[in-house]
């Protein structure tokens, strides 16, 4: 009997347990990728009650310190109010977005749909604090926390200027994140060392060859003259400058001796110059305000006096100097469609919207070289204004590059980077149309389309990719006639014709008269399918900027320089200094030279002014 009292009791509580599984709704995993800026972007996450309990977000190729950012950050806020309606992260909306499209893919592969979510409210220690200066009256105010910036803000406050430096991004360092390592200059020590004979004068005399005189001759002369100081500077603070052998150019056009140096990549000069801005913060010479966007200028009789705050207040900061350090307008199509290109894509960094152009149009200020914008060749407008998809521009036989009335317009093959670059500034509406057929397609060694923004991009293994827009008739247009992919691109189907005819005639001669092409480059394109795909050039670094002199003072309509206003980095035009070229190295160097000018001479005016 006792035996059997126990047996139920154990049969009992046995129920019991059967009955409380059923109500504890077991966990759900699922993961997904989405395209982010450089590569994929993976998220991995866990939901159970209808809560996400554990979320990861990885991405090898994103940027650091900049894409990284939004992996390290969004998870955060997604966890804190368990839902996928979350602010993203400033200065990295494109890996932002990629976090959150696959955060979305990824619930879904789980089998849970995103509005069953519990909804939390976040808390208001998620949001970020308004940035209050560390201390009153400043004697400068930096707008831009950038390589050139963060330079302009140590030399000031090296200089005794009590500073205010304003970045709306999460961290300091700006558009150099994204980009290469690479700097030049003549009479460096490393160019010294490889025994190559060089001078100032010898590198504004390049400029000149290469620019075509569309610089302004004193601020390349003062460029050239500091420009060794400068990487002489970064060497001393631990650039890693690999061989530090200078180089030729590999990209762009070539100088006449090598005075390239390159570092992997510009984030390792903003980690170099980070503890000298750290320590001026802690020596209570610089106020570093992150998260804090500028809105305009206080002016008054002509002169800059302060900045004016994005906020609801339009809080105002007063200083005797300000030092424009905001960088391009790269991410501003409104900006690139009144400047250069009707059809444009970017890889800039999202916060490059040009507001100091803004601000000194403000002022007063002249402006030059705007009309020039060398951007890159083969963007294809798949998605929107960012780039995510390019197209092999040099090395890829057969394919013959058409604008929109059908006319060829370069060499295709290995013509010069500038070349490339000036047939899309060149073309009617800046389109261009890369033309094949199905057998250059079969018997190409690569494929023509690259996944991935810009120069990152992943080859497009096996054409799926070619295939799938050309299935969706976006941005690649077949046809089993000529005419008949022309008429889908928008592409004047007589002068396309006309341009085929005279282009099989030069491969039979064995010689391409109009451009010059290699003929062991060139195979008749008889037979269809034919292929069309679209492009555009896309933008990385805007060249044109206002006036200034050689102590970094922007210079008005009048030809004066406009009291308390300097500036520095991408935002004077790499144009007014090295021309209409891109010269290898330049942006990089000019953050530390018109950094240090711009930071020197605004703290001398505004020490004295005080």
């Amino acid at each position: 009997m006792q035996r059997t009292g126990i047996a139920r009791r154990l049969f009992i509580l046995l129920m019991v347990a059967a009955m409380l599984v059923p109500m504890a709704v077991l966990a759900q995993s699922g993961s997904a990728t989405a395209k982010g800026f450089g590569g994929e972007v993976e998220v991995k996450l866990v939901v159970a009650d209808g809560v996400i309990t554990e979320l990861t977000a990885a991405g090898d190729d994103e940027t650091p310190g900049v894409g990284t950012m939004a992996l390290e950050q969004l998870p955060d806020k997604i966890l804190a109010s368990n839902s996928l309606d979350v602010d993203l992260v400033a200065g990295a909306s494109v890996t932002s977005k990629a976090v959150l499209e696959a955060a979305a893919a990824a619930l879904e592969a789980a089998g849970i749909v995103e509005g069953d979510l519990v909804k939390k409210e976040s808390a208001q220690d998620d949001q970020p604090a308004k940035a209050v200066p560390a201390f009153d009256n400043p004697d400068v105010i930096v707008v831009g926390a950038g390589f050139a910036g963060v330079n302009a803000a140590i030399e000031a406050a090296q200089q005794g200027a009590r500073v205010y430096l304003f970045e709306q991004n999460t961290a300091i360092g700006g558009s150099v994140r994204f980009a290469g390592g690479t700097s030049s200059a003549a009479g460096a020590k490393m160019q010294k060392d490889a025994g190559v004979e060089d001078s100032p004068e010898n590198f504004a005399q390049d400029i000149l060859r290469m620019g075509g005189g569309t610089n302004i001759p004193e601020l390349t002369k003062t460029h050239t003259e500091h420009a060794a100081a400068a990487i002489d500077w970064l060497d001393e603070l631990g650039v890693d400058f690999g061989d530090r052998q200078p180089k030729m150019s590999g990209s762009y056009d070539a100088f006449n001796v090598p005075r390239e140096y390159r570092a992997q990549g510009g984030v390792k000069f903003i980690e170099a110059v980070a503890p000298l801005l750290n320590q001026q913060v802690e020596d209570g010479q610089v106020s570093l305000m992150l998260e804090t966007r500028v809105d305009g200028l206080v002016i008054e009789d002509g002169a800059v006096k302060g900045v004016i705050l994005y906020d609801a207040e339009k809080t105002q900061y007063r200083a005797p100097a300000v030092i424009l350090a905001t960088g391009g307008y790269g991410h501003n199509e409104e900006l690139i469609n009144r400047y250069n290109f009707a059809h444009v894509l970017t890889m800039s960094p999202p916060f490059c919207t040009g507001d100091g152009f803004v601000f000194a149009e403000q002022a007063g200020a002249a402006f030059r070289n705007m009309d020039y914008l060398p951007a890159y060749p083969g963007g294809v407008p798949v998605d929107g204004f960012d780039v995510s998809c390019t197209a092999v521009v040099s090395g890829l036989p057969s394919v013959v590059w058409v604008d929109k009335n059908g006319k060829r317009i370069v060499n295709e093959f290995d013509g010069l980077d500038s070349q490339r670059k000036q047939a899309y500034a060149d073309a009617p509406e800046n389109l261009v149309f890369m033309l094949l057929t199905e057998e250059v397609k079969t018997a190409a060694e690569r494929p023509l389309l690259k996944v991935g923004g810009g120069f990152s991009g992943k080859p497009d293994e096996g054409w799926d990719y070619f295939g799938q827009l050309a299935a969706d008739e976006n941005c690649v247009f077949k046809g089993d006639t000529l005419e008949e992919a022309a008429q889908k691109a928008g592409v004047d189907a007589k002068g396309l014709e006309e341009t085929l005819k005279a282009y099989n005639l030069a491969v039979e001669a064995g010689e391409d008269k109009d451009f010059g092409r290699p003929a062991e480059s060139m195979t008749k394109l008889e037979n269809g399918p034919f292929y069309l795909v679209k492009t555009y050039p896309y933008v990385m670094l805007t060249k044109g900027g206002p006036v200034m002199n050689s102590q970094a003072q922007v210079i008005n309509q009048a030809g004066e320089p406009i009291p308390g206003l300097y500036q520095c980095g991408e935002l004077v035009g790499g144009a007014n200094i090295g021309g209409s070229a891109n010269i290898g190295g330049l942006a990089n160097t000019i953050c530390v030279v018109w950094g240090k000018i711009a930071g020197s001479n605004a703290a001398e005016y505004a020490l004295k002014t005080k």
